[in-house]
């Protein structure tokens, strides 16, 4: 038990200020001309919190006011238009983000130090979809404590898609559509590369 304990407070450290969905919903469209929208909806795990209390720096008695922190931290991104405080350090989100990345090269949700989904104009005029995960030594110490991620990811395009692992696809009709089942930390994150126009 102590060995399990110690292996979690290890990960957590290693991981710094990052979030990790939970039981999610999420949906991104892109077009061939490279414009998207991206839609989140479901739970979100702020680590840092987390190793605070598995630490014993934030009690009952303080953890609203912590809570709040990291809930105003997600705020300052204006993707976000709910944010609800459930219990210990997880969170309700609802996401929903437009853009167009030949003008913006980059997208990256939950943040840019803790990936969930990243979008980007690679140097070759390809856009690259792909998901990511935390590392794995914070993965195993998260599933022991009985922490895992539940979802649906469907990306929508009607760009020429040139390579993707999406276990499910619909690609007989001009807009195609790709999902991933996500059942663990564990899975193989999803990867699509698109040819815009």
């Amino acid at each position: 038990m102590m060995a399990r304990i110690a292996c979690l407070i290890v990960a957590l450290f290693l991981l710094g200020g990052c979030y990790v969905p939970a039981a999610f919903e999420a949906d991104l469209n892109i077009d061939k001309s490279g414009k998207f929208a991206f839609r989140y909806k479901g739970d979100l795990l702020a680590v840092t919190l987390l190793r605070k209390l598995s630490f014993g720096e934030v009690t009952d008695k303080d953890l609203k006011e912590q809570a709040d922190v990291y809930k105003r931290d997600l705020a300052r991104d204006t993707g976000f238009k709910k944010i609800e405080h459930l219990e210990s350090a997880f969170y309700r989100a609802e996401f929903d983000r437009q853009g167009d990345i030949m003008k913006e090269k980059t997208f990256s949700f939950v943040r840019s130090n803790s990936q969930f989904l990243s979008v980007k104009l690679r140097g070759d005029g390809l856009i690259e979809l792909f998901g990511n995960k935390p590392p794995e030594r914070l993965v195993n110490a998260l599933i022991e404590r009985g922490f895992d991620v539940r979802g649906v990811f469907r990306i929508w395009t009607n760009a020429k898609v040139i390579s993707h692992n999406a276990p499910q696809s619909r690609e007989d009709s001009p807009q195609k559509v790709y999902q991933w089942q996500i059942k663990s930390m564990r899975d193989t994150p999803p990867s699509l590369i698109l040819q815009p126009q």
